[in-house]
């Protein structure tokens, strides 16, 4: 069995079950996705298309029907034209079925315009060669609440992890909650788990993620000692919450660890970027570690099928121009990388600036870093343990990581 096979295998449900099938008309561009709380984005896509004569459509569903949907349709042969999806791991494992469309020469004519850097394709790769277009290139920061800092006398956001410490502490005596994390959507256990292992062994997450570290290994042990005393300080919200961004909207808690993706989303619960939150870059727990942080790309591909079909080509042209991104990552607050597209918001670009005049070194998301078969029950582990974050759970948790990863990398050997 490859690595395609395996892959989809992880993440299988039956789509002629859910009745999902990728049908489209000849004259028009069909996206599908699993993002519909980005709906004021894609209407917004679907208007400037309007404009470029492009007849485009988008069709969403739920992340686990949408995955079960792909899979059933690569399997068959008949990959939908066009569709969003994740990078890493889970690109190169649906690039192995033979039927994503490689995107070098759209890529080099839009490098060679001005108008992406280089390294806005580099998440898309996969052997060499370019699998994708951005519907975000987003890091993992800490939003905070102007607000609430003040309330507790903080005039600053922290800059080291004594300081971050420290904030927590004086959040808690003012009866603010300092962190915002949740089990919502079933998939966030990683959020936390991935975090503290990049700043306290960056080095040690890239050997976790390609077999070279055991789940019952001293750097792994260390992130849930870690995390399990932030647990027992009293310093997250409920995880069984499924309003996460609304939760830190309506100010119940202080921080909270998330995608810039987020800040859209915020910003629709009431709050409004840089006046009412800011960001920042988590500071690392070991200060002798170098500046690192998580980068999350979500890349639009396009099938052979879709290659072949000169509406599709035309769309994927125009999609990756300043106009699309106006229209569809400014009103999620994304960014996608094209340099003559507005700045969606102000965090963003200071993260940017952060980032660069720190010389940031971006370390893949867990989700996409490592193989599907072990992510997935791996994320269910740090799941129960948020749930109950005790010694005896971090053992059991581990003990189960490690059990599924030796597994998997047995069997690739």
């Amino acid at each position: 069995m490859n690595m395609f096979t395996r892959g989809l295998a992880a993440i299988a449900l039956t789509a002629t079950a859910l009745g999902l099938a990728p049908a489209a008309q000849a004259d028009e561009v069909t996206v599908f996705h699993d993002k519909p709380f980005y709906q004021a984005g894609w209407d917004g896509l679907t208007e400037a298309a309007k404009k470029a004569d492009i007849d485009l459509k988008f069709s969403a569903y739920a992340t686990d029907q949408f995955q079960a949907f792909i899979q059933q349709s690569l399997l068959s042969g008949d990959a939908p034209q066009a569709f969003t999806w994740w990078n890493g791991t889970k690109l190169a494992e649906i690039v192995e079925s033979g039927q994503i469309a490689p995107l070098d020469e759209l890529w080099e004519k839009k490098i060679a315009a001005g108008e992406y850097d280089a390294s806005s394709a580099e998440p898309f790769k996969v052997n060499g060669h370019i699998y994708g277009m951005p519907t975000g290139i987003n890091r993992w920061i800490v939003l905070y609440n102007k607000s609430l800092f003040e309330k507790a006398g903080i005039s600053a956001p922290p800059t080291t992890w004594d300081e971050l410490m420290a904030t927590c502490e004086k959040l808690k005596a003012a009866g603010i909650t300092p962190f915002n994390a949740s089990l919502q959507e079933g998939w966030r256990g990683f959020v936390w788990f991935e975090e503290l292992l990049i700043r306290t062994n960056p080095d040690a997450y890239v050997a976790l993620n390609e077999g070279k570290l055991k789940y019952t290994d001293e750097p792994v042990k260390k992130v849930f000692e870690i995390w399990g005393d932030l647990y027992a300080k009293g310093y997250f919200t409920d995880p069984a919450s499924q309003e996460e961004q609304l939760d830190f909207a309506r100010g119940k808690a202080a921080m909270y660890l998330a995608g810039d993706w987020n800040i859209g989303l915020v910003e629709a619960g009431g709050l409004k970027a840089e006046t009412d939150f800011g960001g920042f870059i988590m500071p690392n727990v070991d200060a002798s570690v170098p500046n690192v942080v998580i980068v999350e790309a979500s890349p639009l591909v396009i099938s052979i099928k879709g290659a072949e079909n000169p509406d599709v080509m035309k769309f994927a042209d125009w999609y990756l121009s300043a106009a699309a991104m106006d229209a569809w990552a400014t009103t999620p607050g994304l960014y996608a990388g094209n340099k003559n597209a507005k700045v969606p918001n102000t965090i963003i670009g200071e993260i940017a600036k952060t980032a660069a005049d720190g010389n940031y070194r971006s370390m893949t998301r867990y989700w996409e870093a490592s193989p599907s078969e072990i992510v997935l029950p791996a994320v269910e582990e740090m799941n129960r343990f948020m749930t109950n974050p005790t010694k005896e759970q971090a053992e059991t948790a581990m003990k189960n990581m490690e059990a599924i990863a030796s597994q998997y990398w047995a069997s690739r050997q």
